[in-house]
């Protein structure tokens, strides 16, 4: 049953039309430059912010955007995961995909009703979100439409440039009106108003390039549709989320376990790094996966994951020279105990990167979901059993956490592999069998 499953998916793939790979490097050159943006608008927004709203005013900002983080994971609930599927598999039909845009937006709005009870009653029980009941649902307003970009259509088409230019129009209005209305604590509203007007111009913007770009507008949703988009896209979402949790769940083990507030903040400032250097992998990864489910040519993924062995080499291998300049930059003197946790990390980086690079543009662009989602759930179950055999035992230390850390990204990058390589096998032994 398995090879069979295998041999329909692999034909899917073998006999779709090879196209060029110009949109995938045109693509991953949007994508960075997205990339260049959200680094470049925080550096303009956060320290305006820390320094008109004050300590108390800016934790509860702070805290209520930590909190609607967890939130936009779960709105997005893998729609532009498995949208961008069904956007390659109909992109000939443009009555077709309004009926899909139309049916995800419906699915969405649903989503969103079922989030504002959770985030009331949420709300109720921690303090600093029930004395800021307002700014906290205009922060969900804000949240709401973003979830409903259709950003899955630029993926199907693999037209990434209008992402990039929208951010840039959507994020700038927000920065601009905020440093002209936000002048003290008591401006906390208008925060999350120059969100909503910024969300606002990004969604329009969207929908208006979609329909312009591809001829694809929005159709009335048909109910039982919305529920099968919902129920198609959970799988994608447990896979997302999962990931968020297992990594909230660490945090929680190290408030827990280090004692000691610098080692905290050691801890804190080296995933800074960490994550900033993995934010340099997600412009490849998105790129990578909307070509693979359009194009199958998985010689050309192969290619690219020999020539980024020797760039992700050099990399780690600066990384960890320059820890302490990095240190020094980012912390001050303060910090250059932390450049011993950036250098026992450091295996992280070229290890996640294969983990990725496996996932969605290889396995989901083929069809293994589910497989690919049980992989994730593998590494998060050793990353949860790792950390409390860690804090039971008392050896819950800087460096034994950044040893869990890195081989939690091993577990998941050898269980990714293994399933890889069972679908080849299975493959190659169905193939063999149709010869002879």
């Amino acid at each position: 049953m398995i090879g069979n499953n295998v041999s329909i998916k692999k034909e899917k793939m073998t006999h779709r039309p090879k196209i060029g790979h110009e949109s995938f490097f045109k693509n991953t050159i949007w994508q960075y430059g997205l990339q260049i943006l959200k680094y470049l608008f925080p550096l303009v927004l956060i320290p305006y912010l820390t320094r008109v709203l004050g300590t108390g005013t800016y934790a509860v900002y702070a805290y209520v955007y930590s909190f609607m983080g967890v939130m936009q994971t779960i709105a997005d609930f893998g729609f532009t995961l498995s949208g961008t599927k069904k956007v390659v598999e109909h992109k000939d039909n443009n009555q077709e995909l309004s009926g899909l845009v139309g049916d995800i937006t419906a699915a969405r709005l649903m989503l969103l009703g079922a989030l504002l009870v959770i985030t009331l009653v949420i709300s109720a029980f921690i303090p600093i979100m029930s004395e800021n009941v307002p700014y906290v649902l205009l922060a969900l307003v804000a949240v709401g439409l973003r979830a409903l970009l259709p950003d899955f259509i630029f993926q199907g088409y693999e037209q990434m440039g209008p992402l990039t230019t929208r951010y840039f129009a959507s994020k700038g209005s927000q920065v601009l009106l905020t440093l002209l209305f936000v002048r003290g604590p008591d401006d906390l509203l208008f925060v999350a108003l120059a969100d909503i007007v910024g969300s606002s111009i990004g969604l329009v913007w969207s929908f208006a390039a979609a329909k312009r770009m591809f001829g694809v507008g929005i159709s009335a949703p048909k109910l039982h549709q919305s529920f099968l988009e919902l129920k198609d896209s959970a799988i994608y979402c447990v896979s997302e989320v999962s990931s968020s949790l297992f990594s909230g769940f660490t945090t929680i083990i190290i408030g827990l376990a280090l004692t000691d507030r610098t080692d905290i903040a050691f801890w804190s400032l080296t995933l800074t790094t960490v994550n900033a250097v993995q934010a340099l992998y997600a412009p490849i990864v998105n790129s990578l996966y909307p070509h693979m489910l359009n194009n199958g040519d998985f010689g050309f993924a192969k290619r690219l994951a020999l020539l980024a062995a020797p760039i992700l080499t050099i990399g780690t291998a600066a990384y960890c020279l320059l820890a302490e300049p990095i240190m020094l930059i980012l912390g001050g003197n303060d910090y250059l105990g932390a450049a011993h946790v950036m250098r026992m990390i450091s295996p992280v980086l070229p290890i996640s990167f294969y983990a990725v690079f496996i996932g969605w543009p290889i396995l989901g662009a083929m069809g293994y979901v589910k497989g690919l989602t049980i992989t994730t759930v593998i590494a998060g179950v050793f990353n949860v059993v790792s950390l409390l055999v860690l804090y039971a035992s008392g050896l819950a230390t800087l460096d034994s956490i950044c040893v869990v850390r890195w081989l939690v990204e091993a577990v998941m990058l050898a269980a990714r592999s293994v399933l890889l390589l069972l679908v080849a096998r299975n493959d190659d032994t169905i193939c063999r069998r149709r010869a002879t």
